[in-house]
């Protein structure tokens, strides 16, 4: 029984597989990653490059995503230790 089960999920994982591979269909240049959506591909390649692009106001430090600029401003409003 257990091994039927086991034989079913293995199919399931490899189909799973089989289509992500054909679903990725956008590539980065840097790591060859893939990615599903052009937007994503777009803010992974931004992690290979030197530039930042947001800073901080209040302490200077930098970032290449605005979504971790985001989540720093949030954690550092809530934090007693500013």
């Amino acid at each position: 029984m257990f091994a039927i089960m086991q034989v079913e999920t293995d199919e399931r994982r490899a189909e799973f597989r089989r289509k992500m591979r054909t679903k990725c269909e956008f590539v980065c240049k840097y790591c060859q990653r893939r990615f599903t959506k052009p937007y994503n591909l777009m803010i992974h390649e931004r992690s290979h490059k030197d530039d930042v692009t947001f800073t901080c106001e209040a302490c200077g430090k930098t970032f290449k995503r605005q979504d971790n600029l985001k989540q720093h401003r949030y954690v550092r409003r809530a934090s007693p230790f500013r």
